[in-house]
């Protein structure tokens, strides 16, 4: 089911912020790649949001919670972005932790919404064969984006 591709999400999400926070001092290389990854996570997340669900949500979903979501995603994406950036090349001044502070609370934001009032909106309001649709898109568009 779709919700449980973005559940896959936020899992692997916490796991890469729970790597970051648990690296050895200075590990920038580990930190560089951790937030690559997430910014490539996010990106897909996003895709996956803006392509598959809030097309099925526009009726359901108020549209500050579809915009919240959306800026958030994009928000997180370039945080992320940036602090890969900023790693690779030992930037890490005195702003880094507070970005790095500022992407774990919008992620965290981000999860509390989407599982606290999305998700439960694709459950509980959209079709059974709408949600069968969602899945498959979805699922075809990670396909496309790892090859």
């Amino acid at each position: 089911m779709i919700a449980e591709i973005l559940e896959s999400d936020f899992e692997a999400g916490r796991e890469i912020f729970a790597m970051i926070g648990n690296a050895e001092q200075p590990a920038w290389k580990k930190r560089a790649g951790e937030m690559t990854q997430l910014a490539k996570l996010w990106e897909k997340h996003g895709t996956v949001l803006e392509a598959v669900v809030f097309p099925h949500l526009e009726q359901a979903a108020s549209g500050e919670l579809l915009d919240a979501l959306k800026g958030w995603n994009q928000r997180i994406v370039e945080l992320a972005t940036d602090l890969a950036r900023r790693t690779e090349s030992h930037d890490a001044d005195g702003r880094w932790l507070t970005d790095f502070e500022e992407l774990k609370s919008l992620f965290d934001k981000q999860l509390l919404r989407e599982q606290g009032e999305m998700v439960p909106l694709i459950r509980d309001r959209v079709p059974p064969s709408e949600v069968a649709d969602m899945t498959r898109m979805a699922r075809s568009l990670r396909q496309s984006h790892a090859a």
